[in-house]
């Protein structure tokens, strides 16, 4: 039988990533020292050491908290009985905001961009996570399909469209080709991506 966690030690490992993504988004992989991590959590690098083997491995955890948080949010609550409009309506303005709103999810991809050559933490990352929230859309496509409020088509390919209008511009803000949306700017793009999805699509 697996032992249960430790609160304390739970919440002192938490603590820790989350010290760890502060300094991450601030100053980068290469400016983030263990040092500085284990300043900013208020203990030694022995300690830090003790919860997280390397640097690799703190910034996997940090970028799985980030994703796994996201995700219990989206899904809390969300009532798939109500009309496929309303349920994805959502979703979509939900991600949006996340990718293109939030300062800190920029900051995250773009330090495990910036080691992608010579690290495993994004392989791991999406081997670890898998489809993520994008496998339960395609599951809530498919259902919706079955149920005819959309077309009889392949899921998967509609999911990469949808998934498409959402990252449309998402290598321009990584790499500072345009700011973030304001929650404005974030509420039409998501308008009109289920706009054109629901043109293509609707039964």
């Amino acid at each position: 039988m697996q032992a249960t966690p430790n609160p304390s030690t739970q919440k002192r490992r938490q603590h820790i990533i989350n010290s760890a993504t502060e300094i991450f988004c601030e100053h980068g992989y290469d400016g983030a020292s263990m040092s500085a991590i284990a300043a900013k959590a208020g203990g030694s690098k022995g300690t830090l050491y003790n919860y997280f083997p390397s640097k690799d491995e703190l910034l996997l955890a940090a970028m799985l908290a980030e994703a796994e948080k996201f995700q219990h949010d989206l899904t809390h609550n969300l009532d798939k009985a109500q009309s496929l409009k309303s349920v994805l309506s959502q979703i979509i303005h939900r991600i949006v905001n996340k990718l293109y709103v939030e300062p800190r999810t920029a900051q995250l991809l773009r330090v495990v961009i910036s080691v992608g050559n010579r690290s495993d933490i994004g392989q791991k990352f999406f081997t670890i996570v898998g489809d993520g929230i994008w496998g339960r859309i395609q599951q809530l496509l498919e259902e919706k399909i079955a149920s005819g409020q959309l077309r009889n088509t392949d899921a998967k390919a509609m999911l990469l469209t949808l998934r498409g209008l959402c990252e449309v511009d998402l290598m321009r803000l990584l790499m500072g080709a345009m700011p973030n949306f304001n929650k404005e700017q974030a509420e039409q793009r998501s308008e009109r991506i289920l706009e054109a999805f629901f043109k293509q699509f609707e039964a």
